[in-house]
């Protein structure tokens, strides 16, 4: 009875370290794959892109409120001959 015991702990022991095996190994893959050249390249174009859009966003945004201000402050249209002097 003993025995037995003692082999299926053994069996269970080793399906554990085959099924711990086979997840280090696709954590290995999976990190290969994050750390690549091309992935780093790719997520660092859509990084600069992502903050060259947000900022002309936000320039945009900022510009229209400070155009509107000084145009309801000052009571005339801001056009480029007014930036100009």
């Amino acid at each position: 009875m003993e025995n037995k015991n003692h082999l299926a702990e053994n069996t269970q022991t080793e399906q554990q370290t085959d099924k711990l095996l086979e997840v280090l190994g696709i954590l290995e893959t999976r990190i290969k794959r994050q750390n690549s050249l091309r992935n780093t390249f790719v997520k660092g174009v859509v990084y600069g892109l992502g903050t060259v859009i947000g900022a002309t966003v936000i320039v945009a945004l900022f510009g229209g409120i400070i155009a509107a201000t000084l145009q309801s402050i000052t009571g005339e249209e801001i056009n480029s001959e007014l930036l100009r002097s």
